[in-house]
């Protein structure tokens, strides 16, 4: 009984991640090496967020905006390197520019996202769907794309995808 009010509460509450993490990074933005396993964290506008070394294994974060603030004098971009995001589930997320540098991204679902202008260099995607996602101008060298499952999805030189439909 104590438990469901917790989480009726705290809707992370039941979750794997820690919730004073989750609680820094609504604060500051920042979530270096920090565990937000399985968080929901969809819809949320976290442009500049830094998840350097995190482990979002199995966060959801559809429809979240992690792109690039424009409007500032230097552009901040969402930072995931070497961040663990296996099954992470970035569905129609703004991801534009930001780093995924040497990030699992094992089995995530990337569908429809923004990755455009992004940084994969060294990036496990292997299993990942990337149905209808965007890679235009992407960084790729070094990426494992092994089983990624890609239709209608717009690789980094502008061409169309079709492969897995």
């Amino acid at each position: 009984m104590v438990l469901a009010v917790v989480c009726a509460v705290w809707p992370w509450a039941a979750g794997a991640f820690d919730a004073g993490k989750m609680e820094d990074f609504k604060t500051t933005n920042v979530c270096k090496y920090c565990d937000l396993t399985d968080a929901p964290l969809g819809g949320r506008d976290m442009r500049g967020a830094d998840f350097q070394n995190a482990n979002l294994s199995g966060a959801v974060l559809v429809k979240a905006n992690l792109g690039e603030r424009p409007m500032e004098k230097r552009t901040l971009v969402s930072n995931f390197e070497d961040a663990n995001l296996r099954r992470a589930d970035f569905s129609g997320a703004n991801l534009h520019m930001a780093n995924f540098t040497s990030a699992y991204l094992r089995e995530a679902n990337l569908t429809g996202a923004d990755l455009g202008d992004a940084v994969l260099q060294n990036a496990n995607l292997k299993g990942a769907v990337l149905a209808g996602a965007n890679l235009k101008g992407a960084k790729v060298d070094g990426a494992k794309w092994d089983d990624a499952k890609f239709c209608k999805t717009t690789m980094p030189d502008g061409a169309v995808n079709d492969s897995g439909c």
